[in-house]
């Protein structure tokens, strides 16, 4: 099953903070990006806590 990079998704982010979710229309190609974001956001995060 081929995974077309350009198809629209949606993507909900929900959280305590958040008076209702936050939901946004993206690329799979776009998620993707963000996904490696969020990945290294995380490393850093931890690399910082170590210290």
């Amino acid at each position: 099953m081929d995974i077309d990079p350009h198809e629209v998704v949606s993507v909900e982010m929900d959280w305590d903070l958040l008076d209702q979710p936050y939901t946004r229309r993206v690329t799979r190609l776009q998620l993707g990006e963000l996904l490696l974001q969020l990945d290294d956001m995380a490393d850093q995060t931890e690399a910082e806590e170590e210290n």
